[in-house]
């Protein structure tokens, strides 16, 4: 079974990290409080998926779960709140993502191969709230730092098994440096931004496009190639990134 397909982050996600949060402490009202915010989210992202991510509209959203838009704001305040809430669903699902790719395989280049290749199995499944992930197709809306906070984990993680790549010879040190990780990021973002452009709908196994990923970081590797001298350096302050 494919990882993202084994990430169960709807309600029993949420329900999860409230007991934890909360030290096990969820009566039944606040349990149907938190399966009520669920079954809003999902509407929305619906909406989202028929509408436009930018084009939420919060009357229709009320009205799919059978709410008032009144009684909608006793749950989220504000549509801000309401992307603000998808987003923090999203980066912790992707979170634990990158942790069973990476941790499973130990760290190093195949664990972050791994990774990559289930970042875009979520975003092929996920493809609205993928665009609120890795796009500013909300204008305006910027993520809370507790929202936030699961994406810097993840960030986390890829560094720490590109530092293995690199102790263990699998890349050239430069991979791990913070120019080489953001490569990496941008090159995987293009995959997954031409697959969201030119194949609506089309699903991750059948995808032209997520299949060049690993031709993609094939390149990635043979770029940063341990074979390199360990003085080279891909890039050399301000004047080689403005192609002086």
């Amino acid at each position: 079974m494919a990882i993202v397909e084994s990430i169960a982050y709807r309600l029993f996600y949420t329900l999860f990290m409230a007991v934890r949060e909360t030290n096990g402490a969820v009566t039944p009202r606040e349990r149907h409080r938190l399966q009520t915010r669920e079954e809003i989210l999902d509407a929305a992202l619906a909406v989202m998926a028929e509408q436009g991510v930018a084009a939420l509209n919060l009357t229709e959203v009320a009205r799919r779960v059978g709410l008032r838009q009144p009684s909608l704001y006793q749950y989220f305040d504000s549509r801000t709140a309401v992307y603000d809430a998808l987003f923090e669903r999203g980066m912790r699902a992707h979170y634990e993502i990158l942790s069973a790719a990476i941790n499973g395989q130990g760290g190093g280049w195949a664990a972050v191969r791994l990774a990559m290749r289930e970042t875009l199995r979520f975003a092929a499944a996920q493809p609205v709230l993928a665009q609120l992930l890795v796009t500013r197709v909300v204008p305006g809306f910027v993520p809370s730092d507790r929202a936030y906070a699961a994406s810097l984990r993840g960030v986390d993680l890829v560094r720490t098994a590109m530092a293995a790549a690199a102790e263990r010879a699998e890349l050239h040190p430069a991979a791990a440096s913070e120019d080489g990780i953001a490569l990496l990021f941008a090159l995987v973002a293009g995959v997954a931004s031409q697959h969201s452009a030119n194949e609506p709908g089309v699903g991750f196994a059948e995808s032209r496009l997520i299949a060049l990923l690993d031709p993609a970081l094939d390149m990635y590797a043979a770029y940063f190639s341990p074979d390199r001298p360990p003085a080279w350096t891909p890039w050399s302050g301000d004047d080689q990134r403005r192609g002086r």
